[in-house]
């Protein structure tokens, strides 16, 4: 399969949305952003729009103002998913993934290199689908919860003519 180069426009696009999306959900404006990133407008406009290559540390800068995930950012022009980043911009599950990683790589060093994919593989796939089952379970319970407490409060409730 040819490797292709990263395509800038396509970065800056979906690095855009992502920002504009998670500094919607943050509920600032750009003038906010900008002024606590400590840079000009019309520069954190630019870096906004996705004008320039993605820059690492405008990034990061953002991330802290936004209290956001960096790695999500990053994650999500890799997967080129915008909506990624907003999803985990407050869980942090790429920054967990990251200390994860950089803890197994401290503790196997050149290890890491005798591992089949075909493990690494099913080991990912594994903690992801435990990760969705646990998720379901946890909507599984709140559903119930709800339904109990509901009928609870209608059986409690005076009925006409009482």
């Amino acid at each position: 399969m040819p490797k292709t180069a990263p395509d800038p426009l396509r970065d800056g696009r979906l690095l855009s949305q992502a920002i504009k999306a998670i500094r919607r959900l943050k509920g600032l404006s750009a003038r906010d952003v900008a002024a606590r990133m400590n840079m000009g407008v019309r520069t954190y406009q630019h870096f906004e729009a996705g004008r320039n290559k993605p820059n690492l540390e405008y990034i990061h800068r953002f991330c802290a103002v936004t209290q956001s995930d960096p790695f999500a950012l990053l994650g999500a022009l890799m997967i080129g998913s915008p909506a990624f980043a907003r999803r985990t911009a407050e869980n942090k599950l790429m920054t967990i993934l990251m200390i994860g990683l950089k803890d197994y790589d401290a503790a196997m060093g050149d290890r890491i290199l005798d591992q089949d994919p075909r493990t690494l593989i099913a080991a990912v796939e594994g903690m992801f689908a435990r990760l969705r089952r646990d998720a379901d379970e946890r909507d599984a319970q709140t559903r119930r919860w709800l339904e109990a407490g509901e009928r609870d409060l209608n059986a409690r409730r005076p009925r006409p003519g009482r």
